[in-house]
Protein backbone atom coordinates (compact mmCIF):
# COMPACT_ATOMS: atom_id res chain seq x y z
CA UNK A 1 0.00 0.00 0.00
CA UNK A 2 1.22 3.47 -0.82
CA UNK A 3 1.62 6.26 1.70
CA UNK A 4 0.89 9.89 0.88
CA UNK A 5 4.63 10.62 0.86
CA UNK A 6 5.25 7.95 -1.81
CA UNK A 7 2.38 8.92 -4.07
CA UNK A 8 3.91 11.69 -6.20
CA UNK A 9 7.01 9.68 -7.07
CA UNK A 10 5.02 6.63 -8.19
CA UNK A 11 2.41 8.53 -10.20
CA UNK A 12 4.90 10.78 -11.99
CA UNK A 13 7.14 7.79 -12.79
CA UNK A 14 4.26 5.79 -14.27
CA UNK A 15 2.98 8.73 -16.33
CA UNK A 16 6.46 9.46 -17.65
CA UNK A 17 7.18 5.85 -18.59
CA UNK A 18 3.89 4.42 -19.89
CA UNK A 19 3.83 3.49 -23.57
CA UNK A 20 0.96 5.61 -24.88
CA UNK A 21 -1.38 5.33 -27.85
CA UNK A 22 -1.64 8.52 -29.91
CA UNK A 23 -5.24 8.21 -31.07
CA UNK A 24 -5.15 11.02 -33.67
CA UNK A 25 -2.31 12.55 -35.70
CA UNK A 26 -1.79 13.90 -39.21
CA UNK A 27 1.36 11.85 -39.72
CA UNK A 28 1.99 9.75 -42.82
CA UNK A 29 4.44 6.88 -43.33
CA UNK A 30 7.93 7.12 -44.86
CA UNK A 31 6.54 5.23 -47.86
CA UNK A 32 4.54 8.39 -48.69
CA UNK A 33 7.75 10.24 -49.55
CA UNK A 34 7.67 13.98 -48.92
CA UNK A 35 4.24 13.78 -47.30
CA UNK A 36 6.00 12.61 -44.12
CA UNK A 37 7.00 15.93 -42.58
CA UNK A 38 10.01 16.17 -40.27
CA UNK A 39 13.04 18.35 -39.59
CA UNK A 40 13.77 21.85 -38.37
CA UNK A 41 12.21 23.68 -41.33
CA UNK A 42 8.93 21.79 -40.90
CA UNK A 43 8.94 22.42 -37.16
CA UNK A 44 9.44 26.15 -37.65
CA UNK A 45 6.86 26.53 -40.43
CA UNK A 46 4.11 24.65 -38.57
CA UNK A 47 0.97 26.74 -38.73
CA UNK A 48 1.00 27.56 -34.99
CA UNK A 49 4.32 29.35 -35.47
CA UNK A 50 3.38 30.98 -38.75
CA UNK A 51 0.32 32.52 -37.09
CA UNK A 52 2.53 33.69 -34.22
CA UNK A 53 4.97 35.23 -36.71
CA UNK A 54 2.29 37.34 -38.36
CA UNK A 55 1.06 38.39 -34.93
CA UNK A 56 4.40 40.16 -34.28
CA UNK A 57 5.45 41.39 -37.73
CA UNK A 58 4.91 45.13 -38.33
CA UNK A 59 1.64 46.03 -40.00
CA UNK A 60 3.23 48.87 -41.93
CA UNK A 61 5.47 47.68 -44.75
CA UNK A 62 7.50 50.90 -44.41
CA UNK A 63 8.38 50.08 -40.82
CA UNK A 64 12.00 48.92 -40.64
CA UNK A 65 11.62 47.29 -37.22
CA UNK A 66 11.56 43.84 -38.79
CA UNK A 67 14.87 41.99 -38.57
CA UNK A 68 17.65 43.08 -40.93
CA UNK A 69 15.46 46.05 -41.94
CA UNK A 70 13.60 43.79 -44.38
CA UNK A 71 10.21 44.79 -45.61
CA UNK A 72 7.86 42.35 -43.85
CA UNK A 73 6.23 39.99 -46.33
CA UNK A 74 2.53 39.72 -46.88
CA UNK A 75 1.07 36.29 -46.18
CA UNK A 76 0.95 35.51 -49.91
CA UNK A 77 4.58 36.56 -50.33
CA UNK A 78 5.63 34.49 -47.32
CA UNK A 79 3.95 31.31 -48.59
CA UNK A 80 5.54 31.81 -52.02
CA UNK A 81 9.00 31.66 -50.44
CA UNK A 82 10.92 28.36 -50.27
CA UNK A 83 10.36 26.66 -46.92
CA UNK A 84 13.94 27.25 -45.67
CA UNK A 85 13.46 30.98 -46.16
CA UNK A 86 10.14 30.88 -44.32
CA UNK A 87 11.76 28.96 -41.46
CA UNK A 88 14.64 31.44 -41.25
CA UNK A 89 12.27 34.37 -40.76
CA UNK A 90 10.21 32.51 -38.15
CA UNK A 91 13.37 31.61 -36.25
CA UNK A 92 14.74 35.15 -36.43
CA UNK A 93 11.56 36.79 -35.20
CA UNK A 94 10.36 34.29 -32.59
CA UNK A 95 13.61 32.78 -31.26
CA UNK A 96 16.33 35.39 -31.80
CA UNK A 97 14.56 38.72 -31.47
CA UNK A 98 12.18 37.40 -28.82
CA UNK A 99 12.26 34.80 -26.05
CA UNK A 100 10.40 31.68 -27.25
CA UNK A 101 7.88 31.68 -24.39
CA UNK A 102 4.81 30.39 -26.22
CA UNK A 103 3.95 26.70 -26.01
CA UNK A 104 4.55 26.26 -29.76
CA UNK A 105 7.99 27.88 -29.55
CA UNK A 106 8.94 26.02 -26.37
CA UNK A 107 7.95 22.84 -28.17
CA UNK A 108 10.65 23.39 -30.79
CA UNK A 109 13.24 23.92 -28.06
CA UNK A 110 12.15 20.76 -26.22
CA UNK A 111 12.19 18.72 -29.42
CA UNK A 112 15.69 19.72 -30.44
CA UNK A 113 17.09 19.11 -26.95
CA UNK A 114 15.46 15.66 -26.78
CA UNK A 115 17.22 14.86 -30.06
CA UNK A 116 20.56 15.93 -28.59
CA UNK A 117 20.70 19.09 -30.71
CA UNK A 118 20.91 21.67 -27.91
CA UNK A 119 24.39 22.84 -28.83
CA UNK A 120 23.42 23.32 -32.47
CA UNK A 121 20.38 25.30 -31.35
CA UNK A 122 22.49 27.54 -29.14
CA UNK A 123 24.86 28.26 -32.01
CA UNK A 124 21.90 29.03 -34.28
CA UNK A 125 20.66 31.66 -31.84
CA UNK A 126 24.09 33.30 -31.50
CA UNK A 127 23.76 36.82 -32.83
CA UNK A 128 27.02 36.69 -34.77
CA UNK A 129 25.56 34.14 -37.20
CA UNK A 130 24.04 35.44 -40.42
CA UNK A 131 20.28 34.90 -40.55
CA UNK A 132 20.38 32.85 -43.73
CA UNK A 133 22.96 30.45 -42.21
CA UNK A 134 21.61 30.07 -38.68
CA UNK A 135 19.84 26.76 -39.27
CA UNK A 136 22.46 25.07 -41.48
CA UNK A 137 23.86 22.77 -38.76
CA UNK A 138 20.40 21.62 -37.75
CA UNK A 139 19.38 21.05 -41.36
CA UNK A 140 22.48 18.95 -41.98
CA UNK A 141 21.62 16.69 -39.03
CA UNK A 142 18.08 16.05 -40.26
CA UNK A 143 19.21 15.57 -43.87
CA UNK A 144 21.42 12.67 -42.77
CA UNK A 145 18.71 10.62 -41.02
CA UNK A 146 17.11 7.52 -42.52
CA UNK A 147 13.32 8.04 -42.48
CA UNK A 148 12.39 4.59 -41.23
CA UNK A 149 15.05 4.62 -38.52
CA UNK A 150 14.13 8.16 -37.52
CA UNK A 151 10.45 7.29 -37.17
CA UNK A 152 11.40 4.45 -34.83
CA UNK A 153 13.72 6.76 -32.86
CA UNK A 154 10.99 9.36 -32.36
CA UNK A 155 8.38 6.79 -31.28
CA UNK A 156 10.85 5.23 -28.84
CA UNK A 157 11.82 8.58 -27.31
CA UNK A 158 8.19 9.73 -27.15
CA UNK A 159 7.25 6.38 -25.52
CA UNK A 160 4.46 5.58 -27.97
CA UNK A 161 3.13 2.15 -28.91
CA UNK A 162 1.54 3.46 -32.10
CA UNK A 163 -0.19 6.51 -33.58
CA UNK A 164 -3.32 6.75 -35.68
CA UNK A 165 -2.86 8.62 -38.95
CA UNK A 166 -5.33 10.80 -40.86
CA UNK A 167 -5.80 9.34 -44.35
CA UNK A 168 -7.76 11.48 -46.81
CA UNK A 169 -9.12 9.83 -49.97
CA UNK A 170 -10.17 13.27 -51.27
CA UNK A 171 -6.51 14.42 -51.40
CA UNK A 172 -5.06 13.07 -54.69
CA UNK A 173 -1.42 13.54 -53.64
CA UNK A 174 -2.04 11.23 -50.68
CA UNK A 175 -4.55 8.84 -52.25
CA UNK A 176 -2.13 7.88 -55.02
CA UNK A 177 0.11 6.11 -52.50
CA UNK A 178 -2.74 3.80 -51.48
CA UNK A 179 -3.86 3.22 -55.06
CA UNK A 180 -0.65 1.51 -56.16
CA UNK A 181 -1.11 -2.05 -57.33
CA UNK A 182 1.18 -3.33 -54.56
CA UNK A 183 1.65 -0.53 -52.04
CA UNK A 184 4.61 -0.99 -49.69
CA UNK A 185 3.79 -2.08 -46.14
CA UNK A 186 3.21 0.62 -43.54
CA UNK A 187 5.18 0.64 -40.29
CA UNK A 188 3.30 -1.08 -37.44
CA UNK A 189 3.86 2.15 -35.52
CA UNK A 190 1.14 3.76 -37.70
CA UNK A 191 -2.53 2.81 -37.97
CA UNK A 192 -4.97 4.13 -40.58
CA UNK A 193 -8.08 6.29 -40.14
CA UNK A 194 -10.34 7.35 -43.01
CA UNK A 195 -11.01 11.10 -42.97
CA UNK A 196 -14.19 12.19 -44.72
CA UNK A 197 -14.79 15.86 -43.86
CA UNK A 198 -16.70 16.67 -47.09
CA UNK A 199 -19.40 14.17 -46.09
CA UNK A 200 -20.02 15.76 -42.70
CA UNK A 201 -19.86 19.23 -44.23
CA UNK A 202 -22.26 18.34 -47.04
CA UNK A 203 -19.67 19.47 -49.60
CA UNK A 204 -21.18 17.73 -52.61
CA UNK A 205 -18.92 19.43 -55.22
CA UNK A 206 -15.83 17.99 -53.47
CA UNK A 207 -17.46 14.59 -53.08
CA UNK A 208 -18.73 14.37 -56.65
CA UNK A 209 -15.33 15.47 -58.00
CA UNK A 210 -13.68 12.61 -56.09
CA UNK A 211 -16.27 10.14 -57.41
CA UNK A 212 -15.62 11.27 -60.98
CA UNK A 213 -11.83 11.13 -60.58
CA UNK A 214 -11.81 7.56 -59.27
CA UNK A 215 -10.72 4.79 -61.62
CA UNK A 216 -13.20 3.46 -62.50
CA UNK A 217 -15.45 6.38 -61.55
CA UNK A 218 -18.36 6.03 -59.16
CA UNK A 219 -21.87 7.23 -59.92
CA UNK A 220 -22.53 10.79 -58.64
CA UNK A 221 -25.27 9.57 -56.31
CA UNK A 222 -25.63 8.74 -52.63
CA UNK A 223 -25.23 5.06 -53.45
CA UNK A 224 -22.15 5.79 -55.57
CA UNK A 225 -20.70 7.77 -52.67
CA UNK A 226 -21.46 4.93 -50.25
CA UNK A 227 -19.67 2.46 -52.54
CA UNK A 228 -16.71 4.84 -52.84
CA UNK A 229 -16.29 5.06 -49.07
CA UNK A 230 -16.67 1.28 -48.73
CA UNK A 231 -13.96 0.79 -51.34
CA UNK A 232 -11.60 2.96 -49.29
CA UNK A 233 -12.50 1.10 -46.10
CA UNK A 234 -11.59 -2.15 -47.85
CA UNK A 235 -8.38 -0.64 -49.21
CA UNK A 236 -6.87 0.85 -46.04
CA UNK A 237 -8.71 -1.01 -43.23
CA UNK A 238 -9.10 2.05 -40.97
CA UNK A 239 -9.50 1.92 -37.20
CA UNK A 240 -12.26 4.51 -37.49
CA UNK A 241 -13.91 7.07 -39.76
CA UNK A 242 -13.32 10.68 -38.84
CA UNK A 243 -14.31 14.24 -39.69
CA UNK A 244 -14.26 17.77 -38.30
CA UNK A 245 -17.59 19.51 -38.05
CA UNK A 246 -18.07 22.69 -40.08
CA UNK A 247 -18.81 25.89 -38.18
CA UNK A 248 -22.34 25.99 -36.77
CA UNK A 249 -22.94 22.27 -37.37
CA UNK A 250 -26.41 20.91 -36.49
CA UNK A 251 -27.99 17.49 -36.84
CA UNK A 252 -31.43 16.01 -36.23
CA UNK A 253 -32.41 12.58 -37.50
CA UNK A 254 -34.44 12.76 -40.71
CA UNK A 255 -38.10 11.83 -40.50
CA UNK A 256 -39.00 8.57 -42.33
CA UNK A 257 -41.97 10.45 -43.81
CA UNK A 258 -39.81 13.19 -45.34
CA UNK A 259 -40.23 13.62 -49.09
CA UNK A 260 -37.28 12.26 -51.10
CA UNK A 261 -35.07 14.93 -52.69
CA UNK A 262 -35.31 15.68 -56.37
CA UNK A 263 -32.94 13.47 -58.40
CA UNK A 264 -31.50 16.61 -59.96
CA UNK A 265 -30.75 18.25 -56.61
CA UNK A 266 -27.42 17.60 -54.86
CA UNK A 267 -27.73 15.46 -51.72
CA UNK A 268 -28.17 17.37 -48.48
CA UNK A 269 -25.63 17.29 -45.66
CA UNK A 270 -28.06 15.20 -43.59
CA UNK A 271 -28.44 12.68 -46.44
CA UNK A 272 -24.66 12.35 -46.82
CA UNK A 273 -24.30 11.85 -43.08
CA UNK A 274 -27.11 9.33 -42.70
CA UNK A 275 -27.07 7.45 -45.99
CA UNK A 276 -23.31 7.35 -46.47
CA UNK A 277 -21.20 8.04 -43.38
CA UNK A 278 -23.45 6.52 -40.71
CA UNK A 279 -24.52 3.70 -43.01
CA UNK A 280 -20.89 2.70 -43.46
CA UNK A 281 -20.26 3.06 -39.72
CA UNK A 282 -23.17 0.75 -38.89
CA UNK A 283 -22.56 -1.88 -41.57
CA UNK A 284 -18.78 -2.02 -41.14
CA UNK A 285 -18.92 -1.57 -37.34
CA UNK A 286 -16.53 1.38 -37.55
CA UNK A 287 -16.39 4.08 -34.87
CA UNK A 288 -16.83 7.69 -35.98
CA UNK A 289 -14.33 10.22 -34.62
CA UNK A 290 -15.64 13.78 -34.59
CA UNK A 291 -13.61 16.93 -33.93
CA UNK A 292 -15.85 19.84 -32.96
CA UNK A 293 -15.40 23.60 -32.85
CA UNK A 294 -13.01 24.69 -35.60
CA UNK A 295 -13.87 27.70 -37.75
CA UNK A 296 -12.06 27.23 -41.04
CA UNK A 297 -10.58 30.24 -42.81
CA UNK A 298 -11.24 32.83 -40.11
CA UNK A 299 -8.23 34.64 -41.57
CA UNK A 300 -7.88 32.84 -44.89
CA UNK A 301 -4.64 34.63 -45.79
CA UNK A 302 -2.83 32.58 -43.13
CA UNK A 303 -4.11 29.33 -44.68
CA UNK A 304 -4.18 26.57 -42.04
CA UNK A 305 -2.87 29.03 -39.48
CA UNK A 306 -5.93 31.21 -40.04
CA UNK A 307 -8.45 28.73 -38.65
CA UNK A 308 -10.23 29.78 -35.45
CA UNK A 309 -12.48 28.44 -32.72
CA UNK A 310 -16.15 28.68 -31.77
CA UNK A 311 -18.29 27.55 -28.87
CA UNK A 312 -20.23 24.76 -30.57
CA UNK A 313 -23.80 23.66 -30.02
CA UNK A 314 -23.33 20.07 -28.84
CA UNK A 315 -26.99 19.06 -29.10
CA UNK A 316 -26.10 17.27 -32.32
CA UNK A 317 -23.98 14.80 -30.30
CA UNK A 318 -26.93 13.97 -28.09
CA UNK A 319 -29.06 13.48 -31.20
CA UNK A 320 -26.45 11.19 -32.78
CA UNK A 321 -26.02 9.13 -29.60
CA UNK A 322 -29.77 8.65 -29.31
CA UNK A 323 -30.44 7.95 -32.98
CA UNK A 324 -27.45 5.62 -33.49
CA UNK A 325 -26.71 3.86 -30.17
CA UNK A 326 -24.84 1.12 -32.08
CA UNK A 327 -22.31 3.64 -33.49
CA UNK A 328 -19.33 4.42 -31.28
CA UNK A 329 -18.39 8.13 -31.27
CA UNK A 330 -14.90 9.39 -30.41
CA UNK A 331 -15.16 13.12 -29.69
CA UNK A 332 -12.87 16.01 -28.87
CA UNK A 333 -13.80 19.70 -28.73
CA UNK A 334 -11.75 22.79 -29.48
CA UNK A 335 -13.36 25.31 -27.13
CA UNK A 336 -12.74 25.19 -23.38
CA UNK A 337 -16.36 26.28 -22.92
CA UNK A 338 -17.56 23.00 -24.47
CA UNK A 339 -15.42 20.68 -22.31
CA UNK A 340 -17.84 20.42 -19.38
CA UNK A 341 -20.88 19.71 -21.54
CA UNK A 342 -18.92 17.04 -23.40
CA UNK A 343 -18.08 15.32 -20.11
CA UNK A 344 -21.76 15.35 -19.14
CA UNK A 345 -22.68 13.77 -22.48
CA UNK A 346 -20.04 11.06 -22.00
CA UNK A 347 -21.58 10.21 -18.60
CA UNK A 348 -24.98 9.71 -20.24
CA UNK A 349 -24.06 7.76 -23.37
CA UNK A 350 -21.88 4.65 -23.35
CA UNK A 351 -21.26 5.02 -27.08
CA UNK A 352 -19.39 8.34 -26.64
CA UNK A 353 -15.69 8.43 -25.71
CA UNK A 354 -13.86 11.68 -24.94
CA UNK A 355 -10.27 12.04 -26.10
CA UNK A 356 -7.43 14.52 -25.96
CA UNK A 357 -6.86 18.25 -25.68
CA UNK A 358 -6.91 19.47 -29.26
CA UNK A 359 -5.12 22.37 -30.91
CA UNK A 360 -5.92 25.57 -28.95
CA UNK A 361 -6.56 23.37 -25.88
CA UNK A 362 -3.12 21.75 -26.18
CA UNK A 363 -1.51 24.13 -23.70
CA UNK A 364 -0.36 22.92 -20.27
CA UNK A 365 -2.67 25.20 -18.27
CA UNK A 366 -5.71 24.02 -20.25
CA UNK A 367 -4.59 20.37 -20.21
CA UNK A 368 -4.32 20.56 -16.41
CA UNK A 369 -7.76 22.11 -15.94
CA UNK A 370 -9.45 19.82 -18.47
CA UNK A 371 -7.84 16.65 -17.12
CA UNK A 372 -8.84 17.53 -13.56
CA UNK A 373 -12.47 17.96 -14.60
CA UNK A 374 -12.47 14.73 -16.61
CA UNK A 375 -10.98 12.72 -13.75
CA UNK A 376 -13.63 14.09 -11.42
CA UNK A 377 -16.47 13.32 -13.83
CA UNK A 378 -15.31 10.31 -15.86
CA UNK A 379 -12.78 8.46 -13.71
CA UNK A 380 -10.49 6.62 -16.11
CA UNK A 381 -13.09 6.27 -18.89
CA UNK A 382 -11.47 8.76 -21.27
CA UNK A 383 -8.25 9.21 -23.21
CA UNK A 384 -6.18 11.93 -21.61
CA UNK A 385 -4.32 13.17 -24.67
CA UNK A 386 -3.53 12.89 -28.35
CA UNK A 387 -0.90 14.89 -30.20
CA UNK A 388 -2.66 16.02 -33.40
CA UNK A 389 0.93 16.15 -34.72
CA UNK A 390 1.49 17.06 -38.37
CA UNK A 391 5.27 16.92 -38.10
CA UNK A 392 6.88 13.70 -36.89
CA UNK A 393 9.27 15.43 -34.48
CA UNK A 394 6.34 17.12 -32.69
CA UNK A 395 5.55 13.81 -31.02
CA UNK A 396 8.58 14.42 -28.80
CA UNK A 397 7.50 17.69 -27.26
CA UNK A 398 3.75 17.20 -27.31
CA UNK A 399 3.96 14.00 -25.33
CA UNK A 400 6.74 15.25 -23.00
CA UNK A 401 4.78 18.42 -22.18
CA UNK A 402 1.44 16.61 -21.85
CA UNK A 403 2.82 14.01 -19.44
CA UNK A 404 4.32 16.81 -17.34
CA UNK A 405 0.91 18.53 -17.17
CA UNK A 406 -1.19 15.41 -16.54
CA UNK A 407 1.00 13.71 -13.90
CA UNK A 408 0.57 16.24 -11.05
CA UNK A 409 -3.19 16.48 -11.67
CA UNK A 410 -3.56 12.72 -11.43
CA UNK A 411 -1.39 12.59 -8.32
CA UNK A 412 -3.54 15.26 -6.69
CA UNK A 413 -6.69 13.25 -7.39
CA UNK A 414 -5.11 10.14 -5.90
CA UNK A 415 -4.10 12.14 -2.80
CA UNK A 416 -7.74 13.08 -2.22
CA UNK A 417 -8.72 9.44 -2.56
CA UNK A 418 -6.08 8.38 -0.03
CA UNK A 419 -7.28 11.06 2.35
CA UNK A 420 -10.84 9.76 1.97
CA UNK A 421 -9.62 6.36 3.18
CA UNK A 422 -9.13 4.31 0.00
CA UNK A 423 -5.93 2.16 -0.10
CA UNK A 424 -3.80 2.40 -3.24
CA UNK A 425 -1.05 0.19 -4.63
CA UNK A 426 1.51 0.70 -7.37
CA UNK A 427 -0.40 -1.85 -9.44
CA UNK A 428 -3.56 0.28 -9.19
CA UNK A 429 -1.73 3.32 -10.47
CA UNK A 430 0.02 1.43 -13.27
CA UNK A 431 -3.35 0.06 -14.43
CA UNK A 432 -5.06 3.48 -14.30
CA UNK A 433 -2.26 5.29 -16.12
CA UNK A 434 -2.32 2.66 -18.87
CA UNK A 435 -6.07 3.28 -19.27
CA UNK A 436 -5.70 7.05 -19.48
CA UNK A 437 -2.90 6.83 -22.04
CA UNK A 438 -4.55 4.47 -24.52
CA UNK A 439 -6.09 1.54 -22.69
CA UNK A 440 -9.50 3.16 -22.33
CA UNK A 441 -9.45 3.96 -26.06
CA UNK A 442 -8.66 0.36 -26.96
CA UNK A 443 -11.34 -0.93 -24.58
CA UNK A 444 -13.91 1.44 -26.11
CA UNK A 445 -12.95 0.37 -29.61
CA UNK A 446 -13.40 -3.28 -28.59
CA UNK A 447 -16.93 -2.77 -27.18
Amino acid sequence: MLSASELDEVVLREVASVDAVDVHTHLLPPTHGQLLLYGVDELLTYHYLVAELFMVLPLDSDDDAVSDALTPPTADEFFAWPKPRQAALVFEELFVRRTPLSEACRGVVTTLHLLGLGAQLERAVARGVARERRLDELREWFAAVDKEEYLELVFTKAKLKYAVMTNVPFAPEEATHFLQESPPPISPRLKTALRVDPLLAGDWPAVSAALAAASPPFAPTLDGCYRYVCAWVDRIQPLYLMASTPSGFRYEKSSPAAAPPSPAAPPSAAALLEQVLLRVAVERKLPLAIKVGAVRGMNAALRTGGDGVEVADLRFLRNLCLAYPQVKLLVTVLSTENQHELCVLARKFGNLHVYGCWWFCNNPSIIERTTRMRLEMLGTAFTAQHSDARVLDQLLYKWRHSRAAIGPVLSSQYAKLLEAGWPLTEADIKRDVALLFGGAFEAFMAK
